[in-house]
């Protein structure tokens, strides 16, 4: 489960460790032991007096004027079981129009990640989905169709783009171009350890999109946009 500190740092705990993601500065993080064992026990008892903070509020993981949000900010994900790259798919003609939009939000998403910080990247995308989709209450049949097929579509177009392909960029690209067809997706960012690794993907509900089931499921969400 996903939990979070601020608007800015998220944490999930895997095999027994916590890691972090703080999109302000752009980096994962892990603490010292010292530091870890203070945090758990500040996350058990936040206002039990006995607790040493001192190092917690040094390294701005908490704020002496603030309370942590870690239980009213939970978020989850449902756990990956399926993918439309891993379901039959028949091959079909791309649309010009959609060549055109995958070459675009590729091209837009590498520019933005080189001149902007990652949160406000994250916000322009999930701006601009919120202006285009409407998040469905409930899975159904017809819409997880459009989503594969438009995901499909974007893969297809996606090796052609003369830009190396990165798990981030990709998945931006895809809610972007999800949300201009009224598509509704979630952009998914994980981590594994041993050694640690961090990954991105695209997902809506239990659908993976551009991604196989197998290595979602390796990968613990730390953020979901």
């Amino acid at each position: 489960m996903i939990q979070h500190l601020n608007t800015d740092i998220s944490f999930c705990e895997m095999d027994g460790r916590l890691f972090f993601l703080d999109i302000k500065n752009d980096q994962y993080f892990q603490l010292s032991s010292a530091l870890e064992r203070s945090f758990l026990s500040y996350l058990e008892a936040p206002d039990k007096s006995a607790v040493d903070i001192s190092g917690l509020v040094k390294h701005n993981l908490i704020s002496l004027t603030t309370t942590l949000p870690h239980g009213g900010s939970a978020m989850g994900i449902a756990l990956p079981s399926e993918s439309a790259i891993e379901m039959p798919c028949p091959d079909k003609r791309v649309p010009f129009d959609v060549a055109r939009d995958v070459f675009v939000m590729v091209a837009m998403m590498r520019w933005q990640l080189k001149v902007r910080r990652l949160k406000q990247v994250l916000q322009a995308l999930s701006d601009y989905r919120n202006e285009r989709t409407s998040p469905p209450v409930h899975d159904q049949a017809e819409l997880r169709q459009r989503l594969s097929e438009a995901a499909n579509a974007f893969e297809l177009v996606r090796p052609y783009v003369p830009i190396e392909m990165c798990c981030l960029i990709d998945s931006l690209s895809m809610v972007r171009f999800l949300a201009k067809r009224g598509l509704h997706a979630h952009l998914i960012m994980g981590v594994a350890c041993d050694p640690f690794s961090a990954h991105a993907w695209v997902q809506h509900g239990s659908l993976v999109l551009n991604e196989t089931v197998g290595t979602a499921q390796a990968h613990v969400p730390i953020r979901v946009i």
